[in-house]
């Protein structure tokens, strides 16, 4: 039996789960990885967790448990309100854990748990205030005020992938028109260059039947890299709107530190670029030296690390 305290993070996924056991200051020690399988139900995707958790934590002290999880969560109550991907609803993942593992237990939004593992042990952890936001298939965010988490009097803030940035523009899967998701994420970076290609030469045609296999991001951005006219305007585009996005939080809440994370920000750094241009010209020059704008040091790991720390 090992003297020390460990706690155990769960990064819940629409694809894939992580489990994690962790030290007290975020190390990772050994992690297990598994399909979601969500459509089979919360009792048997909360059957496999427990397994997981107890497989890891054998001969370990367990201080407790965080669970990040997509969608909609009241972390008071320890629910999963609504997640869209399999369409539960007013499932109490905490005491379905609880009941089975007889340890603390906390839920939160994975945004807020990446947030808090970016403050705490990546990119912001020198920061006061900090924003964080995640582009991967969606985009998803968590605010840090006054080096604390800050959750809104709803749990609900940080949805900033659902900031409308064009009234006029595509429906986005949350029912809305013109939102930052529908523009920006890695789902509709490929929706767009698909729709794109219809119409106008690209080398991404080319991709496309050189390899075989439907358009994907990861393509959009290597003819991005190429100078590719129709990916250029598309990623472009995406990185315009998240400057903007992001120029409009720095004059609201006024942060010293944003971190960007997911997928998409490791695939190119020109895009990176681009959104630290435009949020410096569209945010007012009494801001400008006021924030840096910095790459994930977590990436994948963020939400597993956070939510296992949330409860320290």
């Amino acid at each position: 039996m090992q003297h020390k305290e460990y706690l155990v993070g769960v990064d819940m996924g629409g694809t894939k789960i992580a489990v994690g056991l962790l030290s007290v200051d975020g190390k990772i020690i050994k992690e297990m990885r598994m399909d979601t399988r969500g459509h089979e139900g919360p009792e048997l995707v909360v059957k496999r967790i427990v397994e997981a958790i107890n497989a890891l934590s054998e001969g370990y002290d367990i201080r407790s448990i965080g669970v990040g999880v997509p969608g909609i969560v009241n972390t008071e109550k320890g629910i999963i309100e609504y997640w869209s991907t399999f369409n539960w609803r007013n499932i109490h993942l905490e005491k379905m854990l609880y009941a089975q593992l007889q340890k603390k237990v906390t839920v939160v939004n994975d945004a807020s748990a990446a947030t808090w593992g970016e403050f705490n042990f990546g990119a912001g952890r020198h920061a006061h205030n900090m924003a964080f936001m995640t582009i991967s298939t969606g985009i998803g965010g968590g605010i840090i005020l006054e080096r604390k988490l800050y959750n809104g009097s709803n749990m609900l803030a940080g949805e900033i992938g659902h900031v409308t940035v064009n009234p006029n523009g595509p429906l986005c899967n949350c029912g809305k028109f013109g939102c930052l998701e529908a523009y920006a994420s890695g789902l509709s970076i490929q929706k767009h260059a698909v729709e794109a290609i219809k119409n106008r030469p690209s080398m991404l045609s080319d991709m496309e039947q050189q390899e075989k296999r439907p358009l994907d991001t990861k393509m959009v951005f290597a003819a991005y890299a190429s100078g590719d006219d129709v990916a250029q305007q598309i990623i472009d585009q995406a990185a315009t709107y998240v400057g903007i996005v992001l120029a409009n939080f720095i004059q609201t809440f006024n942060p010293d530190c944003i971190v960007l994370g997911g997928g998409v920000m490791k695939t190119n750094a020109r895009f990176m670029e681009k959104i630290q241009e435009v949020t410096h010209q569209y945010v007012l020059p009494s801001y400008r030296d006021t924030y840096e704008i910095r790459r994930s040091e977590l990436f994948e790991n963020a939400a597993l690390i956070g939510a296992a720390n949330l409860m320290i």
